[in-house]
């Protein structure tokens, strides 16, 4: 499954009041994402998960400080709790229009053309099983 959310992530270091509302705001773009796709309520499984923070400008959070927040914003819509998180990968890159990624879903590029018209900044989350243990990526 894959989602949008809209605006630049708040750090884990944010003032708490900052950090609830965007809680608030991951947990709605999970939501309303799932039921487009008819998906169930949150899993048991393990998962891996995939953050990609998309600015313009400069970007003034830390890449270790964009996943806590949001990782929390995802407890009891996409799995129970957090701890079912067996594998993340966080990135923060630069985007505007033309921008060229391999690999990428429609979904995501339809996103970064949509963003990049209204010059604003979003995150893209990935959710996929775990990964196979056995193997080092």
């Amino acid at each position: 499954m894959e989602f949008i959310v809209a605006g630049a992530p708040r750090s884990a270091n944010a003032n708490a009041r900052s950090r609830r509302r965007w809680r608030e705001r991951v947990s709605r773009a999970a939501h309303e994402r799932l039921q487009e796709e008819g998906g169930s309520g949150p899993t048991d499984q393990n998962a891996s998960v995939l953050i990609i923070y998309f600015y313009q400008g400069e970007a003034t959070i830390d890449v270790d400080n964009i996943a806590k927040s949001l990782v929390d914003g995802l407890k009891g819509v996409l799995f129970r709790d957090d701890r079912q998180v067996s594998e993340l990968r966080v990135r923060k890159t630069p985007f505007g229009v033309g921008l060229s990624l391999t690999g990428a879903s429609l979904y995501l590029m339809e996103a970064i053309e949509r963003m990049s018209q209204t010059s604003s900044d979003f995150v893209y989350v990935r959710i996929d099983p775990a990964p196979d243990h056995g193997r080092v990526p």
